[in-house]
């Protein structure tokens, strides 16, 4: 019994000893800010707001916007805050915002093995067969529109639909096969009913690297590129694909320059969910706000069936307006590589320090966009002559280099978009959300739950 007793109170003194190590560590990580002068939150809770009792409650981007607004309120051209026990520096001017985007700040650049070898293999195909890819869009986007026709008027999950579209057409570019279509259910389901897991974020701010290593061992959406895969039909429907080429690449290629199957997987996801929720999620806000705008639908609707120059013109806008309210982008985050004094004031951004500009955040800002949260496609979103807007408020899709498929996925937008409104109308229902909510356990901004619209045949 005694041994038994020394065990379990050396076992206690440890614990406690550890519990108080860790208190001491994040006593001095909150208040990092006041100890260099640096205008921040003060002590605020371990982890800021986005997670509760029940887990993560909202998606990380409206945590940011409120921490982006307090420090304009105080008027702070930048704050500092604690985000998941790591201190980082939110940007909120826009002389500013451009410099820390510029070459002159120091950053951290991780670049996965093979990204760059991957990317430009990826360039090259859509460069050589952009003609084969734009039919392939054009077919599937008017196989969806052309199934409205047999149907009812009767509402429909847009969410289903737009997925549908990109997966067909991701399952004919990629990997040259059919999708399987039984199944019916939207792939988001799966990632949306993945439990968000609060140890991978906080891991995630506090080490640089550990969000490729979350998609190394697929535990960032790892069903998404799995559940494509599985779908497919056996049967080839293209005789160029994606694959074909990057197989076709690497045959050619030094040994040591080849990709490995486990990077190539990786960075197969990382395409495939890029294109997946970028494509996907535009096309449901687009059909969202013209449901819930009929004047701005009316007015592209009529510019379709002309087939003129102004009818590219308006589904740009309406594109563009869509991607200021709901961006892919949230937020563009990285590691400062050494110690950043920053022009006009006297504080330096240390080493190894996160800095963000809250993209979502600077959308939504009255100073750059007056009534933010009206859609309003005829705003200028980039420079006009009367009022130069800075292209650093305007980052939707992030900085160069833009992500993997990001150009591929506007094709889709913009095909697909293209094709549905000139043939159908979209029109709200009872069923029909007020406004869009974002999945709080996925990265990329993507709505959450069903968004039913009325679509059917245009008169």
């Amino acid at each position: 019994m005694p041994i038994v007793e020394f065990w379990i109170a050396l076992g206690c003194t440890v614990l406690l000893t550890a519990a108080f190590g860790v208190c001491l560590l994040l006593d001095k990580r909150r208040s990092v800010w006041n100890d260099r002068r640096f205008p921040g939150t003060g002590r605020t809770n371990v982890l800021f707001g986005d997670f509760g009792s029940a887990g993560q409650t909202e998606h990380r981007m409206y945590v940011t916007e409120r921490l982006y607004r307090a420090f304009k309120a105080r008027k702070l051209p930048i704050g500092g805050a604690v985000m998941h026990l790591t201190p980082c520096v939110i940007v909120t001017d826009a002389k500013l915002i451009e410099h820390v985007l510029s070459d002159e700040f120091a950053k951290v650049h991780p670049d996965l093995r093979g990204m760059r070898t991957f990317r430009s293999c990826w360039d090259a195909f859509v460069d050589e067969r952009f003609e084969d890819l734009l039919r392939v869009v054009t077919e599937e986007s008017r196989a969806v529109a052309q199934s409205f026709r047999s149907k009812e008027a009767v509402p429909q999950d847009v969410k289903a639909i737009s997925e549908l579209f990109v997966v067909r057409t991701l399952a004919r570019s990629l990997f040259g096969k059919k999708w399987n279509e039984r199944h019916q259910l939207p792939l988001s389901n799966v990632s949306e009913k993945r439990p968000p897991n609060a140890i991978w974020n906080i891991l995630a701010c506090n080490l640089p690297y550990i969000r490729r290593m979350q998609s190394f061992l697929h535990l960032e959406n790892p069903s998404l590129l799995e559940e494509l895969v599985h779908s497919l039909e056996g049967v080839s429907t293209s005789k160029v694909y994606f694959l074909q080429h990057l197989k076709k690449v690497e045959s050619m290629a030094d040994k040591k320059d080849r990709l490995g199957f486990y990077h190539t997987k990786v960075l197969l996801q990382e395409l495939v969910q890029n294109v997946f929720y970028f494509a996907s999620g535009t096309i449901i806000g687009c059909l969202f706000e013209l449901a819930h705008h009929p004047e701005c639908q009316a007015s592209l609707h009529d510019a379709l069936k002309r087939s003129a120059e102004s009818s590219v013109d308006k589904l740009d806008q309406v594109i563009g307006e869509t991607l200021r309210k709901y961006p892919p982008v949230d937020e563009i985050s990285f590691i400062s590589a050494a110690n950043n004094r920053l022009p006009g004031c006297d504080l330096v951004v240390p080493r190894h320090t996160t800095v963000t500009v809250p993209i979502y955040a600077i959308h939504r800002d009255a100073e750059h966009y007056p009534e933010p949260t009206r859609f309003n496609p005829t705003r200028p979103i980039l420079r006009s002559a009367d009022r130069p807007f800075p292209s650093c408020l305007y980052r939707p899709l992030g900085v160069e280099p833009l992500p993997v498929g990001a150009s591929f996925a506007t094709m889709l937008v913009r095909v697909g978009l293209a094709n549905i409104l000139e043939r159908c109308t979209i029109r709200l229902t009872p069923e029909s959300p007020v406004s869009l909510e974002m999945c709080p356990s996925l990265a990329i901004p993507y709505p959450r739950g069903k968004i039913a619209l009325l679509i059917e045949e245009a008169r």
